[in-house]
């Protein structure tokens, strides 16, 4: 394939994405969506105005911001109807575990589990199944879940609860994807290692762990994510990609 062959394939000028959770990774994803040409529907806890100005303004292509709690289905729906005719939604919302200091079987373990398989489990499945339905009435789309290490190995820093959370994500990638296939919406997964956010913020991280020697950054993880959610991974279903430094080949 010649280099204008693969650059057209990254092309997604005309192209309407929408990004739920639009911090961490999904910040530096939208931006290299709109750098391809993307009209950008975004979405966040809060919603990201600021963001969605500065990509339209940057980039010269529309980017709407919507509030969303991705623990609300009810919200879920109502989202997606708002955004319209989408051709590619990627879902990095997540929230990562707080039990290491919880007694398990508490009420307070019981609440915190619930919490996190709302928002790192229900929610992305909830926002898959019903993007996929909508991209299959229009003949194809792209989506992509944002998973974690964690969800292969366990992570380095993870609980039980988010570490579970993330393979169960895993596979509902694979479970959508054998859906999504045969309507033309291709469905995969971004499995990062220890990245540097605010998620990990303050914790203690043995380099020496990752091969590569260092975290990750939320740029190397959206390129990835990018290209899952473009027209240039059109025969790609059903893969959760790990960008973890070599972890899981050391």
């Amino acid at each position: 394939m010649t280099t204008m062959g693969a650059l057209h394939g990254m092309n997604m000028r005309g192209q309407r994405v929408a990004l739920v959770g639009c911090g961490g990774i999904g910040e530096p994803t939208a931006a290299i969506c709109a750098e391809l040409g993307a009209e950008l529907v975004l979405a966040d806890r809060e919603a990201p105005q600021a963001l969605a100005q500065r990509l339209q303004r940057d980039y010269g292509h529309s980017a709407s911001a919507f509030a969303l709690d991705v623990s609300d289905s009810a919200a879920i729906a109502a989202f997606l109807q708002q955004a319209g005719a989408l051709d590619a939604l990627v879902v990095t919302a997540g929230v990562l575990s707080e039990e290491r200091a919880m007694e398990p079987g508490t009420p307070e373990w019981d609440s915190n589990f619930d919490f996190v398989y709302h928002i790192n489990v229900r929610g992305p499945m909830l926002l898959a199944q019903l993007a996929l339905r909508q991209m299959s009435a229009r003949g194809g789309g792209r989506i992509v879940l944002v998973g974690s290490m964690a969800g292969r190995f366990g992570g380095l820093l993870s609980g039980a609860q988010y570490a579970t959370s993330k393979g169960a994500l895993h596979t509902l990638v694979r479970w959508l994807a054998g859906r999504g296939a045969p309507v033309g919406v291709s469905i995969n997964g971004v499995a990062p290692g220890a990245t540097d956010t605010d998620m990990i913020a303050g914790e203690s991280i043995d380099l020496r762990r990752i091969p590569a020697g260092r975290l990750g950054q939320p740029i190397e993880v959206a390129r990835v994510a990018a290209f899952l959610a473009s027209p240039a991974a059109s025969y790609v279903h059903g893969a959760v990609i790990d960008v973890n430094g070599g972890v899981a080949y050391s």
